[in-house]
């Protein structure tokens, strides 16, 4: 019986993804829909809308989805309460779902999205019921309530990234509601962030989303419209006419003046006249050349007071890729550090193949194991490693060989 012994640079670009990028907008929940759809309906909480998206092109391999909610239309009655939910990601598509938390009207949303197949960028989503310090207090003022995320260990950011946050779900209790989510202090093992309620409002739920990167591939930045007092057309009631104030941002980082970039904005905050309905409306988001610009406003009978917009440029770094969720990769040193080799479904023998450095961490595929053997034609001892691992070290060893989780030591055959 014969045996494929591949090359460390042959394994290394069989295990490669070249980053991939997709985006869009999804405008399914409108209320114009006949027969009326469920959210609009005010009846049981807990309805829901559900919406398929297909990619343009299907992905390499599964990407990173970011959901950024870019209009909101909903009634005056409270509670009030929406969240929107990701689910089913794959190589072709998604799920979005829309659910009511309370019983009021809600007449739709625009959800922008961005797929990105890229190991230097990543996502953290974080739902909570428990905010004690955002409740309503009579006099008016503002209340903070700060939350800490802590990243996942197998995350390979070398130093504090930037972050763009979105928010995707809330539940308001009381009127005049004023909210926001700001990033705060920030690490390369966590990130700080906090919800600002104002005036008399009181939330029960919120669901944020977030989206993380170096500094030198993913730039962000806010937007945020603030009344200028009655005159302001986004405070003033106009019960038919679209009203809008267009801003600017200008962006200086040569790094993501280059091509071929990427970008996508959504709400990070609210202020809106209660007693009407929340329409918050953004339009014709551009990015040319140095300069970034949105539209933001409100429509009918509704006073939006505040607005406040994250958005993100990314850039792909010229060396920038994944590798393939078939293979494991295997680092030199601790914490996915140094020099690294992948292994896809076939084996190594060492030193023969070139690899003369010790390995310390590892990442291993859903379903796979990375079997480890200190001697060649997978025998002697072995070791099974069934998941990512930043630091282990591990004897002397001749072969690897990744195989699926119920196991399959046969090798490659030759004719």
């Amino acid at each position: 019986m014969k045996y494929l012994v591949l090359s460390v640079c042959a394994l290394s670009v069989l295990g490669f993804i070249k980053p991939q990028y997709d985006s869009g907008i999804d405008q399914s929940l409108h209320w114009a829909q006949t027969p009326y759809h469920p959210l609009q309906q005010s009846v049981e909480v807990g309805r829901s809308f559900q919406t398929l998206v297909k990619f343009n092109k299907p992905f390499k391999s599964t990407p990173t989805v970011i959901l950024a909610p870019i209009k909101y239309d909903f009634g005056d009655t409270l509670p009030q309460g929406f969240d929107i939910q990701l689910s089913a990601v794959n190589t072709v598509g998604f799920t979005i779902t829309y659910v009511a938390l309370s019983p009021a009207t809600i007449f739709g949303f625009d959800v922008s999205w961005a797929a990105i197949l890229d190991s230097n960028i990543y996502t953290y989503e974080l739902q909570t019921n428990n905010l004690p310090v955002v409740k309503s207090n009579k006099d008016g003022t503002t209340r903070a309530q700060p939350l800490e995320v802590t990243f996942p260990e197998n995350w390979s950011l070398k130093s504090a990234p930037n972050v763009a946050i979105f928010i995707l779900g809330l539940k308001m209790v009381e009127a005049w509601p004023k909210i926001a989510v700001n990033m705060a202090v920030i690490t390369k093992t966590s990130a700080q962030f906090k919800v600002t309620v104002g005036q008399k409002g009181t939330i029960e739920f919120i669901r944020v989303n977030m989206i993380i990167g170096e500094k030198d591939t993913l730039l962000v930045g806010t937007i945020t419209h603030k009344t200028s007092g009655a005159a302001d057309p986004l405070n003033a009631v106009a019960p038919e006419s679209e009203r809008v104030k267009k801003y600017e941002e200008k962006i200086t980082d040569e790094i993501f003046l280059k091509t071929p970039r990427y970008t996508l904005y959504g709400i990070s905050g609210l202020y809106y006249n209660y007693g009407a309905f929340c329409r918050f409306l953004t339009k014709n988001y551009l990015l040319v050349k140095d300069k970034l610009s949105v539209e933001i406003g409100t429509w009918q009978n509704s006073q939006l007071l505040e607005g406040q917009l994250n958005w993100f440029v990314y850039v792909p770094k010229p060396d920038a890729g994944v590798t393939d969720p078939d293979c494991a990769q295997v680092w030199e040193s601790c914490n996915y550090q140094g020099d690294s080799f992948t292994v896809c479904d076939r084996k190594m023998s060492f030193p023969k193949d070139g690899w003369n450095k010790p390995v310390k961490s590892f990442k291993v595929p859903d379903g796979k194991v990375l079997k480890v053997y200190n001697e060649e034609n997978l025998k002697g001892l072995s070791i099974r490693i069934e998941k990512d691992l930043p630091c282990m070290e591990v004897p002397k060893f001749s072969f690897l060989q990744l195989v699926g989780s119920l196991g399959d030591d046969k090798f490659w055959d030759s004719d």
